[in-house]
């Protein structure tokens, strides 16, 4: 009877075993580096967040998704992040060192196994990139003398060419591969440029359905549209906002100028030189012939007010109080910011992504300056 009793229980823990080997997904991690313990799991889908806690730089987690989804692993207090892919029944290995995020590897099958792969052959490549690149962040960052500018050009040189070798290899990747999710995650993070988001369009067209079925392709496909839409030569999209004096303010109040459409916020430092800029043109130019509109990506109103107010901005504005998740910024295809459209006087894009020395150039070629 023991026998008998003992093989039950024995029979009972197996098949529990398998069903959470079948009903959930496991991930064990060895990261390098760690100074916080703490770990955040964010799953993509649902945007549930979990706290693990790491002891030596090792973890273990365990969790559910009957499909494969992006699931984010914040670390360092958020500092430093990866994202892999799971669904029940993957088992799935991270090694790497949090000083290089982009160099985890996540051992796994599927997709995780393919752009394990990618990572490994091009190795040296991707943390030439990382050096490179945070190298270049120290220097603007430290930075006081104008003698700098040349080095800092190289550097960005540098990055490019890396880059540009990268989305070499990661195009032949989703040619090889056009039915894997690891396909969408290469044309995400290797092929996709922010200056030209419709680039990707031909990539995207030789994923199979299976593929396109999943969230990041829809996600990314839209971003290829509104690039599309948002290219020079094309209407500008039509809006309807309400701006920081209470008024409304659309396409149509424009009617007969041209339109310098600004995208900032006030935690941008690289949208801080454009003021002045913008200042520079508002005052070079007819207001009967030009007119400034900046959308705020601040969540706090007073945060964009103070601002405003810090640095003399007195052109129409909006703070729409919604950030990221902005419906004009979406429309517009905004994906970094300062971001700058120029709109003539019959509510075409002439000018998108553009640089504020362009605008000016620009402006000085369609309107005379004020006397």
């Amino acid at each position: 009877m023991k026998i008998t009793y003992y093989s039950c229980l024995l029979l009972f823990a197996l098949f529990i075993i398998s069903c959470e080997d079948t009903h959930s997904y496991l991930i064990k991690g060895n990261i390098k580096g760690l100074k916080s313990a703490e770990l955040y799991i964010v799953s993509s889908k649902d945007l549930h967040v979990d706290t693990i806690r790491s002891k030596s730089g090792k973890f273990t987690y365990r969790g559910v998704s009957p499909t494969i989804d992006p699931l984010v692993i914040y670390m360092e207090n958020g500092d430093a992040w990866m994202t892999l892919w799971a669904q029940n029944g993957d088992k799935i290995t991270l090694t790497g060192d949090v000083n290089y995020p982009e160099l985890i590897i996540a051992k796994g099958d599927g997709a995780n196994k393919l752009l394990s792969e990618f990572k490994e052959e091009n190795l040296s490549l991707i943390k030439e990139k990382c050096d490179l690149r945070d190298k270049l962040h120290a220097r603007l960052k430290n930075s006081t003398a104008e003698t700098g500018l040349s080095s800092d050009v190289q550097l960005s040189s540098q990055i490019k060419n890396v880059d540009q070798i990268l989305k070499t290899r990661a195009q032949d990747f989703v040619e090889a591969h056009p039915s894997s999710i690891a396909a969408l995650v290469m044309i995400q993070d290797y092929i996709f440029d922010v200056e030209n988001a419709s680039a990707i369009l031909p990539y995207l067209n030789l994923l199979t359905d299976e593929v396109k079925a999943n969230p990041l392709y829809d996600k990314l496909y839209t971003r290829c549209s509104n690039d599309l839409q948002t290219k020079a030569g094309q209407p500008a999209l039509n809006f309807k906002l309400t701006d920081t004096r209470k008024d409304t303010v659309s396409l149509e109040t424009f009617k007969d100028k041209y339109l310098v459409l600004t995208f900032a916020a006030a935690n941008c430092d690289f949208c801080e030189p454009e003021y002045a800029e913008l200042l520079a043109i508002q005052n070079t130019f007819p207001e009967k012939e030009l007119a400034i509109l900046t959308v705020s990506l601040d969540e706090n109103k007073e945060d964009w007010a103070n601002l405003a107010q810090e640095k003399g901005i007195h052109w129409i504005q909006v703070v729409d109080g919604t950030g990221w998740n902005s419906e004009m910024a979406s429309r517009y295809n905004v994906l970094t910011i300062p971001c700058n459209y120029l709109i003539d006087k019959e509510g075409i894009i002439i000018g998108s992504k553009l640089r504020m020395d362009s605008i000016q150039t620009i402006l000085s070629e369609k309107i005379k300056k004020k006397k």
